[in-house]
């Protein structure tokens, strides 16, 4: 039986890849969580400005607006400036997670990763 969700019930998934959208709408969707998809940064803006989302869960190598470009622009907008952006990619480098967490990133989880670490990493954001 899924544990119940806590706090934040609406998240952003951002990523290229139709595989990793739909393997985490299952997973978030299978504990409770609201989710929403978008296939690249330009869709993922439009779409947080249309409605909020808690969190948004971005992927950090896309064609045309990586995920570090996409928190920046998020970023840029005052009412924007406190929304929670997760990593969740290949990438370990501890330069880029700490360019991640200099530019404001809450999260980092790198792929390949249980879902249960996924769910878990949510639950520490205070949101």
């Amino acid at each position: 039986m899924p544990q119940k969700v806590r706090g934040a019930t609406r998240i952003l998934v951002v990523d290229d890849s139709p595989v990793i959208r739909l393997l985490l709408d299952d997973v978030l969707s299978a504990v409770g969580y609201e989710v929403r998809v978008a296939e690249d940064g330009a869709s993922a803006l439009e779409m947080i400005a249309a409605r909020r989302p808690d969190i948004v869960l971005s992927d950090l190598n896309m064609p045309g607006m990586d995920g570090f470009a996409l928190v920046a622009a998020i970023r840029a907008q005052p009412c924007f400036a406190d929304l929670p952006v997760v990593i969740i990619t290949s990438e370990e480098a501890e330069a880029k997670q700490a360019r991640g967490r200099a530019e404001g990133v809450a999260g980092w989880i790198v792929k390949p990763f249980e879902p249960a670490e996924l769910i878990e990493a949510l639950w520490d954001l205070e949101v």
